[in-house]
């Protein structure tokens, strides 16, 4: 059976900080992709990348999806003015055994505490300190300042830790990844040409 994955995306999404985890995914043959927003319209990233959400969300049932991704945003504002993220996102409050593994970046998690889903799971995010005081239904209390947090079947990163979350997620989903994926090049001595050099995987 082929287990799936939604990409919510909203106005100003950051494609890059989730582009690790959907390369990932997409070398799982049995891992399907699909794109999911308020509107089965075009929304344009953060870089201006558009992107179109191929179903709106009363097309999907969240409890049916194997991950839920969410990406960081650049404007947290607009996502959070529109009630049908939010509500989108309340469908999810059930045990986690009951809904899909939840992959909340940078500063998507304000998403997600508005929807009530941080009221007792322990997270991170990357927003500015200023964003707790302004957004008092953000459960600062449960912050945990690290690279990643898993609590509960929810994922959360800041966002220069991209690849981490990465593997997280590939983890928290039942699926082996190596430490060393989507690694940075080394800067202790160069590659060799040996090193650099790429061939057809053999036949089995």
């Amino acid at each position: 059976m082929m287990k799936q994955a939604l990409v919510v995306v909203y106005p100003g999404f950051c494609n890059f900080e989730i582009a690790a985890l959907t390369e990932a995914l997409a070398f799982y043959d049995d891992w399907t992709l699909t794109t999911v927003g308020a509107d089965r319209t075009v929304y344009l990233s953060e870089d201006q990348l558009p992107m179109v959400a191929q179903k709106d969300f009363s097309q999907v049932n969240p409890l049916d999806a194997d991950l839920l991704i969410l990406p960081g945003i650049d404007n947290y504002h607009l996502p959070l003015a529109d009630d049908r993220n939010i509500a989108f996102l309340q469908r999810l409050n059930v045990t986690p055994d009951q809904r899909p593994v939840i992959a909340g970046m940078s500063s998507s998690p304000v998403l997600l505490a508005k929807a009530g889903l941080l009221d007792h799971v322990k997270f991170t995010a990357g927003i500015f300190e200023e964003t707790y005081a302004l957004n008092p239904f953000i459960p600062k209390q449960n912050l945990v300042r690290q690279p990643v947090v898993t609590d509960c079947g929810i994922v959360t990163s800041s966002f220069q830790f991209f690849r981490e979350f990465a593997i997280a997620v590939i983890r928290a989903c039942g699926l082996k990844i190596g430490d060393q994926a989507y690694a940075p090049a080394r800067t202790d001595r160069p590659y060799t040409a040996e090193e650099l050099t790429y061939h057809l995987p053999k036949e089995s």
